[in-house]
């Protein structure tokens, strides 16, 4: 978010801009980079009462999330890939004492 009025404050939008990234979809792995690091959305209430997640459990959702997002990274890489290789010629054949 950025106003012209604004130029000098920057900073104190920095925060929110981050907070706005971090918890948007991702266009390769349909889901937020907070919940690719973390393996679960951010938490908005002021007060959390349930009952911590065991360390293990958190540990193993971590490793499936991330597995997940290594396949989705996979076929997005793929996917453009495809899309660069379309616009590629081939390199063009010389033989010796071709003048190049």
């Amino acid at each position: 978010m950025y106003f012209s009025y604004h130029r000098d404050y920057w900073n104190t939008w920095l925060p929110l801009a981050e907070f706005a990234y971090n918890n948007s979809d991702n266009s390769s792995t349909k889901q937020s980079l907070f919940f690719n690091v973390y393996g679960r959305d951010p938490q908005f209430d002021s007060v959390h009462i349930t009952q911590d997640t065991p360390a293990r459990k958190q540990s193993t959702k971590i490793k499936s999330v991330q597995k997940a997002v290594k396949r989705k990274l996979a076929v997005a890489i793929n996917r453009f890939k495809r899309h660069a290789d379309k616009s590629r010629a081939s390199p063009p054949a010389f033989n010796p004492g071709d003048m190049v």
